[in-house]
């Protein structure tokens, strides 16, 4: 049923909502996953590209999170703003270009490869 899936993912990218997964807080994310080290962390600058484990509401269709190469922006402190430079598989809700906000503790990985 083509229709279906077509009306439900519009309805995820009219009202569908998106929000970055904290690594440590979530195990299927970090199942496999080394941290990024202090200094890779505390070097980050504008145009740095890294990723990030991002979740959507309602539910995909065939996945629960997505990791996405984010862009860096800008750097204040801890904050981060990036946008993000990949196309998600199952999250019509999330954009390429779009702004994201978060943390050094939220980065899976630093100058991930171009999948």
């Amino acid at each position: 049923m083509a229709w279906r899936e077509d009306l439900y993912d519009a309805f995820r990218r009219r009202f569908g909502r998106w929000w970055v997964v904290d690594p440590l807080s979530e195990p299927e994310s970090s199942d496999t996953w080394d941290p990024p080290s202090a200094e890779g962390l505390a070097a980050l600058k504008p145009g740095d590209i890294v990723s990030l484990a991002f979740k959507g509401w309602p539910r995909g269709r065939i996945y629960y999170w997505e990791i996405l190469r984010v862009e860096l922006i800008a750097v204040d402190g801890d904050q981060l703003i990036g946008r993000v430079v990949d196309d998600a598989d199952d999250m019509p809700q999330l954009e390429w270009g779009v702004g994201v906000t978060f943390r050094r503790a939220d980065i899976l990985d630093i100058d991930p490869p171009d999948w």
